[in-house]
């Protein structure tokens, strides 16, 4: 496998793996989630000419296409993440980390909100993840969301700052 089409794949697949955490956070799935995983199928669609990407997006766009993403679909949509985990393995975990933190940011913000519990459940990933505390933008978001969920509520202010940082990070306008 070509080496930038095996890095496509692994920022692919950590991507989504994110994504779908991210969107599983707060344990409702809204219309804008499920169009966000319809999203990533379609970008990622051009990835399937080689295999193991092709096995594996086939089964992520199958559960997606139903049009009925709840509770019970995120849950095999982890399984299959999971059954693929070791066909996407980078070698640098950081850089895989952080793929996966671009996920959850995006995931979190899918819906359009950020409530309180993603918050929380961000900052028990990022302080379970703390070997990336000097590592940006970990360290921006993460001082960020320890600072919002120290006020014990996200005012407009920290919701500003924790869009601008996964807007920035996930390199959208």
């Amino acid at each position: 496998m070509e080496t930038n089409f095996l890095t496509q794949t692994q920022v692919a697949f950590h991507n989504l793996n994110g994504l779908v955490n991210g969107i599983a956070m707060d344990g409702r799935i809204t219309r804008n989630e499920y169009e966000a995983l319809k999203a990533w199928c379609h970008t990622h669609e051009g990835l399937c000419s080689q295999e193991p990407f092709n096995s594996f997006f086939e089964e992520i766009s199958t559960k997606v296409k139903t049009g009925n993403v709840g509770s019970e679909e995120i849950y095999e949509l982890k399984e299959i993440l999971e059954k693929h985990a070791l066909n996407f393995e980078e070698k640098d975990k950081t850089k895989a980390d952080l793929h996966f933190l671009q996920g959850v940011c995006y995931g979190i913000m899918a819906d359009g909100d950020i409530n309180k519990y993603e918050i929380e459940m961000l900052k028990k990933w990022m302080d379970e993840n703390n070997q990336l505390s000097e590592t940006y933008p970990f360290n921006e978001i993460y001082e960020v969301v320890a600072t919002a969920i120290s006020k014990g509520k996200i005012d407009s202010e920290e919701y500003k700052e924790l869009l601008k940082y996964f807007k920035e990070f996930m390199k959208i306008e």
